[in-house]
């Protein structure tokens, strides 16, 4: 094992156990990415409609801007 291997394999290790770590504070995120299976009660919902509302401030813009 020469000295870029064991640097390789000891950073995969802190970056395991900093893993491990933040799982056990923060606990495992229920969220599977299908949002019609939590009917908005996840704590995404928020976020996706104000993204959704300013992509559609953009195209309206963008419509403005052309005509």
């Amino acid at each position: 094992m020469n000295l870029g291997t064991f640097i390789v394999a000891a950073l995969l290790v802190v970056l395991v156990i900093l893993d491990i770590r933040y799982l056990l504070r923060n606990g495992l995120d229920q969220c599977k990415g299908d949002c019609g299976e939590c009917h908005g009660t996840c704590k995404w919902t928020e976020d996706l409609k104000q993204a959704k509302a300013e992509i559609q401030a953009e195209k309206r813009n963008n419509l403005r801007k052309t005509v």
